[in-house]
């Protein structure tokens, strides 16, 4: 890393709140631990994602365990968009707003919450740092999932525009496993790749609905690709693909 680079790093860094980022990093210490002692993780990187500037991690949803899969895994810190019911406890609040998540209501009955979440997500992307979300809105499998192209939540792209943040997809195969307690004690496999930067196009020129419109024929296709690929490099059959809770336990 140059003098340029690393000046700008600690630019970046002022904006933050360094004792977030110390639970922040502890947690995923500790989650990286775990999952390498309990699981075998294959990691593919098709295109090293940036380590400074803005960006919007955006990932598939087929289990609780993906935030602290992704947030261990990923080369960089990430700031998440979880939903308001994890913030109903206390502790619960305090926890999550420690780890910087940023609450939404998903219901859409409090717009000025979601409003205030939009300029802090915008804040943070301006402070050159990535912000972690899930497409989908929630747990999705099967043709409800993004890696079978099913319909996209429009608010990231709408953000990646705004903030002229590149998008960065992920999917992660095989967490649904680890709803099965004995599953961890035979240590599973997962499957986690990286994607290429998706670049948001310039709003010159264009209504804000066409460069949504235009990023979303990019970013749609790209998950189901992404699956593909980790079906192809590692020889995946058709139970390794992603079922739903209720199937994992029942098996």
């Amino acid at each position: 890393m140059n003098l340029q680079y690393f000046f700008t790093f600690l630019k970046k860094r002022s904006h933050c709140n360094w004792q977030h980022d110390l639970l922040y990093t502890c947690c995923r210490f500790l989650a990286r631990l775990l999952f390498k002692a309990f699981c075998r993780v294959h990691l593919v990187i098709l295109d090293p994602p940036p380590l400074l500037g803005p960006c919007i991690v955006a990932s598939s949803h087929t289990s609780h365990f993906e935030p602290a899969l992704l947030s261990a895994f990923f080369p960089r810190s990430l700031d998440w968009v979880a939903m308001q019911e994890l913030f109903s406890h206390p502790l619960g609040s305090w926890f999550f707003e420690h780890l910087n998540v940023i609450s939404i209501d998903r219901s859409g009955e409090k717009p000025s919450k979601n409003r205030r979440a939009l300029e802090t997500m915008l804040k943070r992307l301006s402070h050159g740092r990535a912000i972690g979300i899930f497409p989908e809105g929630g747990i999705r499998s099967g043709s409800s999932s993004i890696l079978e192209k099913a319909p996209m939540k429009p608010g990231f792209l709408s953000l990646s525009i705004l903030a002229q943040a590149p998008i960065i997809p992920c999917v992660i195969l095989g967490s649904d496993r680890l709803y099965q307690l004995g599953c961890w004690l035979r240590r599973p496999t997962l499957w986690m790749i990286i994607g290429e930067k998706i670049l948001p196009p310039q709003q010159e020129g264009l209504s804000s609905k066409e460069s949504r419109e235009e990023l979303e024929v990019k970013v749609h296709s790209i998950f189901p690709a992404l699956q593909e690929e980790l079906c192809r490099r590692f020889e995946l059959r058709r139970e390794d693909l992603p079922k739903t809770a209720q199937e994992r336990r029942k098996a």
